[in-house]
């Protein structure tokens, strides 16, 4: 089993392909899983590497809560790439994960070829009923479990699309949801989802960012469509798309509409002179 030492943890990560480097982080509570029509789609072309972000999946997830934040998640996908000697790479991530990337490409633009964020940005209104919710989570998998915080992920609004699709995505998002343990998944609701940044607080950083920008959002994605828009409008020469008729797993919703366009995405930033971020 593929195990990285970074930044004091172990990272479980799968790499597929040769080629130009794809790094994906999922989002809260996914898991590398979700990220497999991504894997099939670009690993032909491309080294696509995927991982259970520290507290997920098969990575570990330690005991202590001061282990956890948006700062060290960052650091850990910087050991990561350091560990596999990838120096430069895009980077995308879906929710979560697409917090854990932009930060990341703001801390590291020099090692960001293209930035592809998706379904990111909830919470960034209204955060302290967004607070309240995450350490709601928190609480019910302290006190009941996975199993029951995965009935009740099943009523989450953002979950409801994808898993309305039929039985195959109810059951593929239940076993994404099995393999954490409640710990690792308690400390990220509470330390990473509750205490991040507003993306809106970032807009002077954004305002700098000289990497080509990917904003994907589905059309029915409530808490984080306003929240893309404010990037596009914010992020210099940002390409937003919208997929309609979809929530907030775009991958899993829409994976041909979705790949199509980090495609189209990638192709054209391969052909964009290299920039840096300026004061």
């Amino acid at each position: 089993m593929p195990l990285a030492p970074v930044n004091g943890t172990s990272l479980y990560y799968e790499v597929e392909g040769s080629g130009s480097p794809l790094v994906l982080v999922h989002g809260f509570a996914c898991g590398l899983r979700i990220w497999d029509p991504q894997v099939r789609a670009f690993a032909a072309r491309r080294r696509v590497v995927t991982y259970d972000v520290r507290g997920h999946g098969l990575s570990d997830a330690p005991p202590d809560a001061a282990a956890y934040s948006q700062p060290i998640s960052v650091e850990d996908l910087h050991g990561l790439l350091a560990y596999l000697g990838i120096t430069r790479a895009a980077i995308g991530g879906l929710s979560m994960g697409g917090n854990i990337a932009l930060n990341f490409a703001l801390a590291y633009p020099q090692m960001v070829g293209a930035l592809i964020i998706a379904d990111t940005g909830a919470g960034s209104d209204g955060t302290a009923e967004w607070t309240a919710h995450a350490h709601a989570y928190a609480t019910i998998l302290e006190q009941r479990g996975m199993e029951a915080f995965a009935d009740a992920e099943f009523e989450n609004p953002l979950f409801a699309r994808y898993v309305a699709q039929g039985p195959h995505a109810a059951r593929f998002i239940r076993s994404c949801l099995m393999t954490h343990r409640a710990r690792g998944i308690a400390h990220t609701a509470r330390e990473v989802l509750a205490k991040r940044p507003s993306i809106y607080s970032l807009e002077p950083e954004l305002r700098r960012l000289r990497v080509p920008t990917l904003l994907i959002v589905g059309e029915h994605d409530e808490p984080c469509v306003k929240v893309h828009r404010f990037m596009a409008e914010t992020i210099p020469g940002a390409t937003p798309v919208v997929l309609r008729g979809v929530g907030h797993l775009t991958n899993l919703e829409a994976p041909a509409a979705f790949n199509a366009a980090v495609q189209k995405f990638l192709s054209a930033s391969r052909r964009r002179p290299r920039t840096a971020r300026t004061p």
